[in-house]
């Protein structure tokens, strides 16, 4: 599945000469920066709420060898500009509505807002 959704975004929005562009500030990284990208844009994309509940989801798919590790994960985006992943987000979505692979809800666009995280999940429920 991951490798699957990769290669259609790829195919689709042009995934990762979008995400060639990003950088972070690591000195001797082992890991290159675009896989590490390419595991935070799919957890956006499986609307996983949280790194922990990526690393259940490598451990229980088998996705180890695919996706890096969450510590590093983590450690990398504590030295990336977040903010162009969101762009990244916002972009894919503009070309997703530009060739109308959304539809509306009743005659309207539905948009959220969340100020604190990147993403949420389903499961994920304020009191």
């Amino acid at each position: 599945m991951y490798r699957k959704l990769l290669r259609y975004s790829n195919k689709i929005f042009n995934l990762f000469s979008i995400i060639a562009t990003i950088t972070d500030e690591r000195l001797k990284p082992r890991i290159a920066t675009v896989k590490i990208t390419a595991a935070i844009i799919v957890m956006q994309f499986s609307n996983l709420g949280s790194l922990n509940s990526l690393s259940q989801t490598i451990s229980v798919k088998n996705l180890k060898k695919d996706i890096p590790s969450v510590s590093t994960i983590a450690r990398s985006a504590d030295s990336m500009n977040l903010e162009e992943i969101r762009n990244i987000g916002i972009e894919i979505y503009g070309k997703a509505r530009k060739s109308k692979m959304l539809d509306s809800c009743y005659g309207m666009w539905v948009g959220v807002v969340d100020g604190h995280e990147q993403i949420t999940s389903p499961y994920c429920k304020c009191p």
